[in-house]
This record gives structure tokens, C-alpha cells and sequence, in this order.
């Protein structure tokens, strides 16, 4: 397969995936900060495949220009939201809340932990 033909394909499936992570913000499903994780971590998988296939590293700059376009439109502050998380040690994608009186409480006398 020409090479530009592959590019073309992949920006394009990397896009479909966006879409479907916007859909699932759309729905509730997901929230913003999920789905672009995803997406980013998606398109890297995209973009290291690509790399390696066609053994140039820069071949695959379109399509992490498409990953960070489309994560952008899910969420606007996913660079932020991303530092955020590695700051935390280890990183995590679940963001903490504090407990509610009675998530200590059924900690205390169950040692559970109620979402």
C-alpha cells in the first residue's frame, strides 16, 4: 500500500474513534477527561505502529497533528487535565473526591468503599 494511501487511512480511523469517545461524553457514558485520554493514548498506538512500519518517525506527524485536533474538540483542556494526572503519584486515571459521611461509615464498619 502507498504510504500517503496509509496515512490517509489511518487519520481517517483515528477520527472515527474520536467520534465515538465524543459520543460517549455526548451520552454520558464518559467524561471528557476519559475520552481524550483515550484518544490520545489510541492515536499513539497509531502513531507508533506507523513509525515502525514505515521505519521513519516522522511519517506518522499527520496523524498525531489529527489525534491532538480531534482531543481537542472533546476536551479543550486535555493537556492540563493530562499534567494533572501525572503529577499525582502513582498516575490515575479516577479523580478522587473527597468521602461522603456515609462512604466512611460503610468504610468503617464494612471496609468497603461505596462509588
Amino acid at each position: 500500500m502507498n504510504e500517503q494511501i496509509a496515512i490517509e487511512r489511518l487519520m481517517q480511523q483515528v477520527k472515527d474513534y474520536a467520534r465515538g469517545r465524543a459520543q460517549d461524553v455526548e451520552r454520558g457514558a464518559e467524561t471528557p477527561r476519559l475520552a481524550a485520554l483515550l484518544v490520545q493514548k489510541y492515536g499513539r498506538g497509531v502513531v507508533d505502529a506507523c513509525a515502525t512500519i514505515f521505519a521513519n518517525a516522522r511519517t506518522a506527524d499527520p496523524i498525531s497533528k489529527v489525534v491532538d485536533e480531534e482531543t481537542v474538540k472533546i476536551d479543550p483542556l486535555w493537556r492540563e487535565h493530562n499534567s494533572e494526572r501525572w503529577a499525582g503519584r502513582p498516575a490515575d486515571v479516577v479523580a478522587h473526591s473527597p468521602m461522603t459521611e456515609e462512604q466512611k461509615e460503610c468504610l468503617r464498619q464494612h471496609g468497603c468503599r461505596q462509588s
